[in-house]
């Protein structure tokens, strides 16, 4: 095909994916100002969310830095706007995920993709698709007014810190009783044995 109409072409294959993925929600502005319309976010590490205040409204794009949190309730998402490493342009919609009584854990999804060949024989050690995304949850902490990544490396003293009102299991943590690999575990025992959480 003429690279001069596959470009145009491309675009309103764009446009049509983002008229079918509208849904009923809302944004929160950085003043704490509620807007309702619909909703499309094309991919979990969008810089801009797509908004229209109705169905048949032209949609506007707007940038992620620019919100404060977005509530998708069809979807049941409710994403934050943080920062990470105190980067001004390095903030993402981040899925909350535990909070403590002195900092709060969200998810950042991480997205790849993986070439194929759609001209490999079957059988081949390669996908005969053009390729694939995959994405995985990245668990980040929050320090102050920015996020950082909770890693196989800080995982001991960030946990020990965090879950401080459980110190059975900050014992355990310590002695390495649980690997980093266990993060889900260590969550579901600190919610089950927590003060914190005993209390809500």
């Amino acid at each position: 095909m003429n690279k001069v109409l596959l470009v145009p072409l491309l675009v309103l294959l764009a446009i049509a994916a983002q008229a079918q993925h509208f849904l009923p929600g809302s944004y929160y502005t950085p003043s704490g100002e509620k807007v309702t319309g619909f909703i499309y976010i094309g991919t979990p590490m969008a810089v801009h969310l797509f908004f229209k205040s109705d169905e048949s409204a032209h949609f506007k794009k707007i940038a992620v830095a620019e919100i404060k949190a977005v509530v998708i309730p069809l979807r049941n998402d409710s994403l934050v706007t943080v920062s990470e490493d105190d980067k001004d342009d390095k903030k993402f919609l981040a899925e909350f995920w535990f909070a403590t009584p002195v900092t709060t854990f969200y998810f950042k999804t991480r997205e790849w993709f993986t070439p194929g060949n759609p001209n490999a024989e079957l059988g081949a050690p390669v996908s005969k698709s053009p390729g694939t995304v995959n994405s995985r949850s990245v668990p980040m902490y929050l320090d102050g007014n920015t996020t950082h990544e909770l890693t196989k490396a800080n995982y001991i003293d960030v946990l020990s810190k965090a879950l401080a009102d459980d110190s059975a299991l900050v014992k355990k943590i310590q002695n390495k009783e649980f690997k980093f690999k266990e993060l889900n575990e260590i969550i579901d025992e600190y919610k089950q044995e927590s003060t914190h959480y005993k209390a809500l």
